[in-house]
C-alpha cells in the first residue's frame, strides 16, 4: 500500500497487477473494500489502482487543509497519477465516486482514455433526495456523534435510512466492518464526512454534464435496476445521453452496488468493454 501527500495529509491507495491502468473511485462512507470482488479478475490483465479517499469510510484522517470539493477530489485524482506517472488512465466509479469521475474527466479529459459509471448522481441530483437532508444535518451539534453510534448497530445499517438501499446481498457485519468501523470510532473520520458532505451541490455535476458533451471517448454505463430510489434508471439513461460514444447496460437484480450484488455481470461487462 503506498501514499500519496496533499499539503501533509496522506491518502492511501494499493495496486494490484500490471497492464493499462485502472483508477477506481469509490463512494460516500465507503473505501477500496467495494471493489474487492473484482479486482482479482481485472488485475490478471490491468493495473488496478485503488485510492482510499476521505469520505468517511478511510481508516487515516485529514489532518491539514484539504479540498473536499468535486474540484478538490478531482485535482485529488490528478495527483496520485502524477506521482504514479501516468500521463492517461481508464477511470471507474460508483456511487459518490461517480461525480467525482465525471468532473474529473470534464476537467481533464486528456488524462482519461475510457470512462466506466455505475449507479451515480448526475445532473440536478447530488446528493440523491433520499439523503438530501445530512449536508444541513451534520452541521447540528452530535449529530455526527449519534450517527456513530447508530452505525454501530449492524441492523441498523441494514435499514433504507442508513445503507439498506445500497445493496441486496451486503450483510449488516460486512458493512460495519468493511466500511464504517472507523466512522464509529474516529471523531476525525467523521469530520471528515461532514467536510465533504457539506460540499454536495448540483452545480458541480450540472457543470460537468455540460462539459463532458465534448468527450468522444468510450464509455461504459451500467445501472442497478433494482436501485429505485436512489438513483433511477431513468437518470442513468439521462447520463448515457450526455455522450456520443457510450454504452449503457441494465443489470438486473442489483441496487447502487452492482460491484457487490451482480459482480461476475460487472467484470464480464468492463472486460468486453475495454477488450473492444
Amino acid at each position: 500500500m503506498g501514499q500519496i501527500k496533499i499539503k501533509e495529509n496522506r491518502i492511501q491507495y494499493s495496486t494490484y497487477g500490471k497492464g493499462r491502468p485502472i483508477i477506481f473511485i469509490h463512494g460516500a462512507l465507503s473505501n477500496g473494500n467495494t471493489w474487492r470482488k473484482i479486482l482479482p479478475t481485472l488485475s490478471q490483465n490491468y493495473l488496478c489502482i485503488v485510492p482510499e479517499f476521505p469520505f468517511g469510510g478511510h481508516k487515516i484522517p485529514i489532518r491539514n487543509e484539504f479540498d473536499f470539493t468535486p474540484n478538490g477530489i478531482a485535482n485529488s485524482i490528478a495527483s496520485l497519477m502524477n506521482m504514479l506517472n501516468l500521463n492517461e488512465t481508464i477511470l471507474l466509479a460508483n456511487d459518490t465516486g461517480g461525480v467525482f469521475a465525471q468532473f474529473f474527466t470534464a476537467k481533464y479529459p486528456d488524462k482519461v482514455s475510457h470512462l466506466i459509471l455505475s449507479n451515480c448522481e448526475g445532473f440536478e441530483i447530488f446528493p440523491p433526495k433520499k439523503f438530501k437532508s445530512i449536508k444541513s444535518l451534520v452541521k447540528l451539534p452530535g449529530y455526527l456523534w449519534l450517527m456513530g453510534e447508530l452505525f454501530k448497530s449492524t441492523n441498523f445499517l441494514k435499514k433504507n435510512i442508513a445503507f439498506g438501499l445500497l445493496s441486496h446481498s451486503l450483510k449488516g457485519e460486512e458493512l460495519f466492518d468493511l466500511y464504517i468501523k472507523s466512522f464509529t470510532e474516529q471523531r476525525a473520520i467523521r469530520r471528515d464526512f461532514k467536510r465533504m458532505a457539506i460540499e454536495w451541490d448540483p452545480k458541480y455535476t450540472l457543470w460537468a454534464a455540460e462539459e463532458l458533451r465534448q468527450f468522444k471517448k468510450p464509455v461504459l454505463i451500467l445501472w442497478g435496476k433494482d436501485d429505485v430510489e436512489l438513483f433511477p434508471i431513468e437518470l442513468g439513461r439521462r447520463i448515457n445521453a450526455i455522450f456520443s460514444s457510450s454504452t449503457f447496460i441494465e443489470i438486473s437484480n442489483s441496487m447502487t452496488y452492482i460491484q457487490e450484488d451482480q459482480w461476475i455481470e460487472f467484470v464480464e461487462h468492463v472486460g468486453t468493454f475495454l477488450k473492444d
